[in-house]
């Protein structure tokens, strides 16, 4: 019998909807349409495999009176023995244990009771029955049974998004998103709000009164605000005596030649082992109110085939619109355990062909750096997970000219250094529980001498992102935390010219960009007159031999907690804030001579610096580094001419 003839028939399921995280009793009711012999097993999944990760938690087979009690029976008297496997499944296998096994056409029943929905709203959730026959592979039926989780339409706060640099009296826009406790949109909200401009708490100016209803399906969008006079502002929202607070907004009386766009860059939807379709994804990014993002399949064949690649550019394409949301192409390269580790490829043209890490001549760092040399300029390539030990990356192999990025965090944690040098949020793997079902997080798995911290001390000149790796779409970028989900994900900042592809192309490769766990916190950083991400040439600048003055300004929505300056992977100094803004100033004295390190592949003495932030509630940020540079080869060179 061909696997896809194996079938469900006269399937039910009540209730067909559901919602996020309520104890609901499930029922589910099917003929099988092939026999079961004795020692099958007939399993049902409800969390678990590619494309079925969520927060579902209480499903066992044991105790009538305990959350979860699941319960199977047919139209005859048959026996089963149950197995529960939970973590990063939640499933239950029943054993036939009849002699002469289970006819098809045997009518069965499950029951679920006081079972806990997910946390996420995922329209046809599948509940997924899979056979296994005696001496055969798992057979997934195809036409499993779905229910729609729902949110709970039960408010609890908005979020507010707005760009973070206008200029005065400039027309903006603000999008505000009614969610749950869960940060799923309440798409039949039908209430108003009043929105206000802040620049402190005794002075509120009114602006707008917020009118939605079920067709705005939880999110608005207000165009023609503006600011008349300069400083450091909020917008706050006003609802039943309750307020909440937008990310900071910095007016300005000229243009600034860079503007500051907000991004994600890295997640998987269908396509891969996402649990949202392609195009729900890339509207959901845009729901979040980012700037700029893109998704990134996975390079294995048997995952992302080049019929999903053109699909997904095209997809692309289709939702790109400079100066309004700026995509590009990209994907992951991955390869577990070999030291060559997960690298998200991002393509600036069309014209480059996706590098499968399952190909002989392609599955090694070294072999992708050399393929994708030609494509320099066109291509980036950005390290995930580097010191996470199933996924680290040897930092043996690297191109500086391909590789200008890395990404410090994602929802695998602080890749930047080790929790035994005080890292709060060091690489670990996945976590499950939900409440008083929780557990801790998974185990810390750190790959020595594959940190973020020990490929800047090689002197790789790598700016800094965040992100995410998320897997479920809701809301990408957005500070959810499925508890099975490891981390929160992260976001990304860019100082561009505008919210173009090629202008934030340009930033990305000269490493104008910054991370954080998830606040939207304003970042500039500056060694002299440099900026976050520049190579100072000590010839050009000698000045800087014996004196460096470095300055930081930050704006966050949440209270800043302490500044650490980094310079060459130590801290040289703290600053604790306690406050939602600093402006930070640090002059090293130090000679440079002093302090130097030497790069592993050319003749080279080089010091870096950047800004380590700690924010309350557990978050981070990091600058991209500064980098002064002492080339010896030239020094060598200039020594010969003058002896001569």
């Amino acid at each position: 019998m061909e696997k896809n003839c194996y079938k469900l028939e006269n399937l039910s399921v009540a209730p067909n909807n559901v919602n996020v995280r309520d104890f609901v009793n499930l029922s589910i009711t099917f003929d099988l349409n092939f026999n079961l012999p004795k020692d099958s097993f007939l399993v049902f999944r409800i969390r678990g495999g590619r494309n079925n990760k969520n927060d579902w938690y209480c499903m066992q087979p044991y105790n009538p009176n305990a959350n979860g009690y699941t319960v199977l029976s047919t139209n005859k008297s048959v026996k089963f023995m149950p197995l529960l496997i939970t973590g990063k499944e939640l499933l239950i296998k029943f054993l036939v244990c009849e002699e002469n096994g289970i006819l098809k056409s045997s009518t069965f029943h499950l029951k679920m009771y006081n079972t806990l929905v997910q946390s996420l709203v995922e329209l046809k959730k599948k509940i997924e029955i899979i056979v296994e026959l005696p001496g055969k592979k798992p057979i997934r039926l195809e036409n499993s049974p779905s229910i729609n989780v729902l949110n709970s339409s039960i408010f609890d706060h908005f979020t507010i998004i707005c760009p973070s640099f206008v200029n005065l009296n400039e027309e903006f826009k603000v999008l505000i998103r009614v969610e749950d406790k869960y940060k799923n949109l309440i798409e039949n909200f039908d209430e108003s709000a009043q929105l206000y401009e802040v620049m402190s708490p005794n002075e509120r100016k009114y602006l707008i009164k917020l009118e939605f209803n079920h067709k705005d399906q939880g999110m608005i969008i207000k165009k023609g605000l503006k600011i008349s006079k300069t400083g450091i502002y909020n917008l706050e929202v006003s609802y039943k005596n309750q307020w909440f607070k937008s990310s900071p907004i910095i007016c300005i009386n000229n243009s600034p030649k860079k503007r500051l766009y907000w991004g994600y860059i890295h997640g998987h939807s269908l396509k891969s082992d996402g649990i949202r379709e392609l195009n729900e994804y890339f509207e959901n990014m845009i729901k979040a109110g980012l700037d700029f993002g893109t998704i990134t399949e996975h390079d294995h064949n048997w995952e992302t085939s080049d019929e999903d690649f053109e699909e997904i550019k095209h997809s692309i394409k289709e939702f790109h619109k400079n100066n309004e949301f700026v995509s590009f192409f990209g994907y992951e390269y991955g390869t577990w355990y070999s030291g060559y580790g997960d690298i998200c490829i991002y393509h600036y043209t069309d014209n480059i062909p996706v590098f499968r890490s399952e190909i002989n001549k392609y599955n090694s760092t070294k072999k992708l750096i050399k393929q994708l040399k030609q494509y320099e300029g066109n291509i980036l390539m950005i390290a995930h997970h580097t010191a996470l030990r199933p996924g680290f990356r040897n930092w043996k192999y690297f191109d500086n000219s391909l590789e200008k990025l890395v990404e410090i965090y994602s929802t695998w944690g602080n890749q930047e250094y080790s929790f035994s040098q005080g890292n709060p949020l060091p690489p670990r793997y996945k976590f499950f529980g939900c409440g008083k079902y929780a557990r801790k997080r998974g185990a810390i798995l750190e790959k020595k001498g594959s940190f973020v911290s020990n490929a800047l001390e090689k002197g790789y000149k790598l700016g800094f992102v965040a992100g995410g790796d998320d897997h479920f779409g809701i809301y990408p970028s957005g500070s959810i935390d499925p508890d099975n989900g490891i981390y929160p994900p992260g976001i990304m900042a860019v100082w561009a010219e505008d919210n173009t592809k090629s202008s934030l192309w340009n930033a990305l490769h000269n490493r104008k960009c910054y991370g954080t766990t998830g606040p939207r916190a304003i970042i500039k950083f500056y060694l002299d007159t440099y900026f976050m991400g520049d190579i100072i040439d000590l010839n050009d600048k000698p000045y800087l031999n014996s004196e460096r003055t470095i300055k930081a300004s930050i704006f966050s929505p949440l209270p800043i907690e302490k500044i650490e300056l980094i310079r060459n992977n130590e801290v040289i100094n703290i600053k604790v804030i306690n406050q939602d803004h600093a402006n930070y100033e640090y002059i090293d004295f130090d000679l440079f001579d002093k302090i130097t390190l030497k790069h592993c592949q050319k003749k080279e003495l080089f010091v870096f610096y950047y800004v380590r932030v700690f924010i309350s509630n557990n978050n981070m940020a990091w600058s991209s580094p500064i980098w002064l540079t002492k080339n010896l080869e030239e020094t060598s060179s200039d020594l010969n001419k003058n002896a001569n």
